[in-house]
C-alpha cells in the first residue's frame, strides 16, 4: 500500500464485484487487489479535489455539492446525478431513523406499568426455565416466581397484594402437585 495504508473494506468490494460479475465468472485475487488500489486512488483523488473546492469557498467542511463539482471537474459528470440521487435517498432515510428510534414497545402500547412488566418478565423467565426442567422443578420455579412477586408487593408497602401473591403461589404449587400426581398415575 501507499504511505498512509488507507483502503476500502475488502469484503465490501469483493461482494460488490461478485454481484456485478456473471454467476459463472470469478475474479482472481490479484485482480481484486488491483481493483482495491484503483478504488482507493479514485476516492483519494475525488476527496482531494472536493477539499480544494471547499477551501476555495472558504469552507472547512466538504459538502455533497463539493463532491458533485469535483466529479464534474475530474471528468465524471455522468455520475453527478447518481450522487445527487443517492444523497437525497440518504437524507430521506436519515429522517426516518429518529421515527424508528421512538417506537414504543408492546408493553408501552398496552399501557403496562413497570411493575407489571417486571412481573411479566418473571413469569416469562419461569416459563423458559420450566421448558428445560422436569415437572418438580416447574412447580418450584412457579413458586419462586410467585414468591418474588410477593416480595416486591411487600417492599412496595402493599400487604393485601402481597397476601394475594402468596395465595397465588400456594394455588400454583397445589395445581402443579395435582398435575404431577395425574402424570404418575
Amino acid at each position: 500500500m501507499e504511505e498512509n495504508d488507507v483502503s476500502l473494506p475488502k469484503a465490501t468490494l469483493t461482494k460488490m464485484v461478485k454481484e456485478l460479475l456473471p454467476h459463472d465468472m470469478r475474479c482472481a485475487a490479484e485482480c481484486m487487489d488491483m481493483l482495491m488500489d484503483c478504488c482507493t486512488e479514485f476516492i483519494q483523488l475525488l476527496s482531494s479535489e472536493a477539499n480544494e473546492l471547499a477551501m476555495g469557498d472558504n469552507k472547512s467542511t466538504i459538502t455533497p455539492e463539493h463532491v458533485v463539482r469535483a466529479l464534474t471537474q475530474l471528468g465524471f459528470e455522468e455520475w453527478a446525478d447518481d450522487v445527487r440521487s443517492s444523497h437525497e435517498q440518504f437524507k430521506a432515510e436519515a429522517k426516518q431513523a429518529p421515527k424508528l428510534a421512538n417506537r414504543k414497545t408492546k408493553a408501552e402500547i398496552e399501557g403496562l406499568t413497570e411493575d407489571e412488566q417486571i412481573e411479566m418478565q418473571r413469569r416469562l423467565f419461569a416459563a423458559a426455565r420450566a421448558r428445560s426442567m422436569n415437572v418438580d422443578a416447574l412447580a418450584e420455579a412457579n413458586v419462586q416466581a410467585a414468591y418474588g412477586a410477593m416480595q416486591q408487593q411487600h417492599l412496595q408497602g402493599d400487604p393485601a397484594a402481597a397476601a394475594a401473591a402468596a395465595a397465588a403461589a400456594g394455588g400454583q404449587y397445589l395445581q402443579q402437585e395435582a398435575m404431577h400426581e395425574d402424570d404418575e398415575q
